[in-house]
């Protein structure tokens, strides 16, 4: 449990007089607890399902959702959505096969009658092994994080990015709506690693970082793709309308906000653009539009925003943008 949180309690009990008992006696003992008590269980669910951790006191026995049948399905929670909860079931049944049953989806057992001090110890315990099942949890969450995290942007890396495309391409095949990648390159990043080594050539991908990340939506994602390239990914976002997104960037990288570079320093990026389609329908298949579109920016002299479409008809061509040098120099030092 959170250091700088009071300990949640839910109290489940279809008899109003027991319920009533169990969270007096609760809050008399303990009234550092939020002791909240339910006489119906799908309320008490409902509040559990929107908590990260809470114990959770249940009668077995209920007409509309059984104990063991909540318990159940906060289990289902805790695997789905990194959620904790210690479940105690109240019953009269103390057969040993009862028992059985009870610790096979919660996590203590209490035979009524019982002792009111017997419950407050058993909750009690269920708080400090939440306590270590949350930090353990937390744990494993800031790792996941970090595997997903590019150590000098920030952003999101490679591995993160794939991940994020494999469920979006799932949400289109199913949906069918809009998705477009745009695939920004820095155009001659050797050249500034050359010219003023490696720390200013770092310092470029962090203000390059942080000039993609502004205005995107909470729903885009902008991961490091490899080197000096950089993939943003914009569900719900036409071709048309990730040209436009994507001449908005070129402008904003190329004005330089918040850029701190040796003078004579000169960063611009190149812009390829493409849009899930039949003929393009995995993150691969969009990548070798992407890199098509980009090809084109940088042969017709960086600088510039080049989209793909996939339709045998119609060729890369060139958006918008000002070139940097003259079309048709060798690509050399990108």
């Amino acid at each position: 449990m959170s250091k700088h949180q009071d300990p949640t309690v839910l109290v489940v009990d279809d008899d109003p007089l027991g319920l009533e008992v169990a969270c007096q006696a609760l809050r008399y003992m303990e009234p550092s607890w939020n002791i909240l008590g339910f006489d119906q269980p799908y309320d008490a669910l409902d509040l559990a399902w929107d908590l990260r951790n809470c114990v959770v006191v249940t009668d077995w026995c209920m007409p509309q959702l059984d104990g063991l049948e909540l318990a159940k399905r906060l289990r289902r929670r805790e695997s789905e959505d990194g959620h904790a909860y210690h479940v105690l079931l109240v019953t009269a049944k103390s057969g040993i096969e009862d028992m059985e049953q009870a610790f096979e989806h919660g996590n203590d057992f209490l035979v009524k009658p019982y002792d009111p001090r017997e419950m407050r110890a058993r909750i009690r315990a269920g708080l400090r092994q939440l306590g270590r099942q949350r930090k353990l949890l937390d744990d494993n969450a800031d790792l996941t994080v970090r595997a997903g995290t590019d150590s000098l942007t920030g952003i999101a890396n490679r591995r993160s990015a794939e991940e994020t495309a494999a469920r979006e391409f799932d949400r289109w095949k199913r949906r069918q709506h809009p998705l477009s990648a745009i695939l920004v390159d820095i155009d001659h990043f050797k050249g500034i690693n050359d010219t003023y080594g490696h720390a200013i050539g770092d310092e470029a991908l962090r203000a390059t970082a942080r000039i993609l990340s502004t205005g995107l939506r909470p729903y885009d994602t902008l991961a490091r793709w490899g080197g000096e390239e950089f993939l943003l990914l914009c569900p719900h976002c036409t071709f048309t309308d990730a040209l436009g997104l994507a001449e908005r960037l070129r402008r904003n990288l190329l004005a330089q906000a918040n850029l701190h570079l040796p003078q004579g320093a000169h960063l611009t990026a190149s812009f390829g653009v493409a849009a899930a389609s039949a003929l393009a329908s995995n993150l691969d298949q969009l990548m070798l539009s992407t890199d098509r579109a980009l090809y084109l920016a940088k042969q017709r002299g960086r600088n510039l925003v080049c989209g793909a479409i996939d339709e045998p008809e119609i060729q890369t061509f060139v958006a918008s943008g000002q070139p940097r040098e003259s079309p048709g120099k060798p690509l050399s030092g990108v």
